[in-house]
């Protein structure tokens, strides 16, 4: 192994949460060996092999030849060392992939074939012409947000069709029949906001979309301003290290603990919310 050192963030639904450094087999599964880590900007002490880790841990890890080429890398790391996280492509390649994706593009425009056709023959020809491997673009690709995504839009356009949805509607009519369509906004956003604290902003968005699409539809308002309130609020983690990565990258980087999370981005996330609130009614009339 070589003596290569980077750091990385252990990302919430890691394959190695709740095991031991050592129990989770963590050299032969990255290639990689823990020499140092850090938990809510604090070094710990004794054995690393037996510490047991979690979510926002900043390990310190001395990597092998192969560990760039695992396709797990993205699904349990947050990669905090440019060394290691970047993959330039060369000129050409660069230049072969903005062209096709300039055709794709330029194809849809004009009619000739939709534009998710024209990507998946992209991804193709890569491929077929080796510009990538099968794992590089397996760790390029966001494949688990596509999924969500998909996911998120059929269940709440099979909610609508079978009818559940309208039934939902009908036995809450009672009471939304009293509830401004504003006040059932903000509830749409400050639930997905609430849960978006308590996981990540994927899984939150995923849930609430369904929800909020249903409601929308089923209410006879514009779906858009509901959707919106629930990519937004699935985007307004402040008050927690763990809703989005990017606070778990400076959580131990910058020596934070959770309550300096709790302490600052209480005001933040007000802000924000009352930005969000204020501007999405203006910008998507309901």
């Amino acid at each position: 192994m070589g003596t290569n050192l980077t750091e990385v963030v252990l990302l919430p639904g890691a394959a190695v949460i709740g095991s031991t450094i050592k129990g989770s087999e963590f050299r032969s599964r990255f290639d990689a060996a823990v020499v140092g880590l850090r938990r809510d900007g604090e070094r710990l002490s004794g054995r690393l092999g037996n510490v047991v880790l979690r979510a926002g841990d900043s390990l310190m890890l001395a990597v092998g030849p192969d560990f760039q080429k695992r396709s797990n890398l993205s699904r349990n790391f947050l990669v905090t060392d440019s060394s290691v996280a970047s993959h330039s492509l060369s000129t050409a390649k660069s230049f072969t992939v903005a062209a096709g994706m300039f055709a794709a593009v330029a194809a849809s425009v004009v009619g000739w074939i939709p534009l998710s056709t024209g990507l998946m023959f992209l991804l193709l020809l890569m491929l077929g012409l080796r510009l990538f491997s099968a794992a590089e673009l397996r760790r390029r690709f966001p494949f688990e947000l596509w999924l969500i995504v998909s996911c998120a839009l059929a269940i709440s356009q099979a909610l609508v069709d079978s009818g559940l949805m309208s039934i939902m509607m009908e036995s809450l009519e009672p009471i939304l029949s009293r509830v401004p369509p504003m006040m059932m906004l903000a509830m749409v956003y400050l639930i997905t906001l609430i849960m978006t604290e308590l996981m990540t902003n994927n899984a939150a968005a995923a849930l609430m979309f369904p929800l909020g699409y249903g409601v929308a539809v089923s209410s006879g308002y514009d779906p858009m301003a509901f959707v919106m309130a629930v990519a937004l609020g699935g985007s307004a983690s402040f008050m927690t290290p763990f809703g989005y990565t990017t606070n778990l990258m400076v959580q131990n980087l910058g020596g934070y603990t959770r309550a300096d999370y709790v302490r600052f981005g209480w005001l933040v996330s007000l802000c924000y919310s009352a930005t969000v609130l204020v501007l999405l009614p203006r910008v998507f009339p309901l």
